[in-house]
């Protein structure tokens, strides 16, 4: 028995020699900090989809002027009929399914490129419960997107909208709505720094606990006709009457 405890402390000593020579050759600690790196980088990389794949490069491909008025986020804008509920045909849907703070700032050239009167941004909540991200991470990216809107088209009007609420009973597991009115206080905040509006749509979907309220979803996360005409009540009096 204590022959073979030998051994394996013997192999388990000599693989131990074998890698830290082979990370010694190769740098030392710069090396391991190098492959973090790689690592990190990784495993933030954008996996595009094949939905947002066509739809980014449709996006591309559409006129541009600077009457347009851009609903800019996820599913969530992605599913509105916005000109019609707004009656307004300078609005353009640029919502994509799936869509994240990372994501959009992929694609946000194509949005500035134009010089829009106005964009409605609505992002976060896919980070917050597709990519687990903290409230520090989607706020600097929001911040990114809001840096980059200001630089490159710096007399677009830029309305930032709460994260929305979910229902965790309908959805089937359990995300904070709570996490997400702490992350929207923030929001407002950060949205206020660049001097841009801020609407806070979560209360006006919400119910008494603080969830989507079910008159308004069917799983929980999305919105039904009834929601979207709510949101459309609060949004409408900031819609640009500005012909340019």
């Amino acid at each position: 028995m204590k022959i073979i405890l030998f051994i394996s402390i013997s192999i388990n000593f000599l693989l131990v020699s074998v890698i830290s020579l082979i990370i010694i050759r190769k740098g030392g600690i710069e090396f391991i900090n190098s492959q973090l790196q790689k690592y990190q980088k990784s495993h933030n990389e954008i996996v595009h989809t094949p939905y947002y794949t066509h739809k980014k490069s449709q996006y591309e491909k559409l006129p541009k002027s600077e009457l347009d008025i851009i609903f800019l986020g996820d599913s969530l804008t992605d599913e509105g009929e916005w000109i019609e509920l707004l009656d307004n045909p300078h609005i353009r849907n640029r919502g994509i399914s799936g869509d994240t703070t990372n994501r959009i700032l992929d694609r946000l050239d194509n949005i500035v490129t134009g010089k829009p009167n106005q964009i409605f941004l609505t992002i976060g909540i896919n980070d917050f419960i597709n990519e687990s991200r903290s409230s520090d991470y989607i706020l600097e990216k929001y911040k990114e997107i809001l840096s980059q809107i200001h630089t490159q088209t710096p007399k677009t009007k830029v309305i930032v909208q709460s994260v929305l609420p979910v229902n965790n009973q309908i959805l089937g597991y359990w995300y904070s709505n709570q996490n997400i009115i702490g992350f929207n206080f923030k929001l407002e905040e950060l949205a206020q720094e660049f001097n841009y509006q801020y609407i806070n749509v979560f209360p006006k979907l919400s119910d008494s606990q603080n969830q989507l309220n079910a008159r308004y979803t069917n799983d929980g996360l999305h919105l039904n006709g009834h929601a979207y005409l709510v949101w459309r009540d609060a949004v409408k009096e900031y819609l640009s009457t500005d012909p340019r």
